[in-house]
């Protein structure tokens, strides 16, 4: 059911995070990006798009750690896009 991938992963030296997508392969609605801590940082409405976020959000300058992107089609959109999202926080 769950096609887990990783999207991105930070090297050991600056944390070891990593951005991993449970999105299942036909899955084409809503994605959400979450913490660790099942925080939400972002719902965005395909999955390309989420998949930027997560890759951002590991990094030293996105500083959120290690997060997944989840099929999320019952919660709203936050953002429409990465810039947006980006632009925000």
């Amino acid at each position: 059911m769950d096609n887990v991938l990783i999207i991105a992963r930070n090297s050991n030296r600056i944390g070891g995070d990593e951005a991993i997508s449970r999105i299942s392969v036909n899955y084409s609605g809503n994605c959400e990006v979450i913490d660790l801590n099942n925080q939400s940082i972002a719902v965005l409405p395909v999955y390309t798009e989420a998949k930027k976020v997560a890759a951002y959000s590991i990094t030293p300058d996105g500083g959120f750690g290690s997060v997944e992107v989840i099929e999320s089609s019952d919660k709203k959109c936050t953002h429409e896009t990465f810039i947006e999202w980006f632009y925000v926080i």
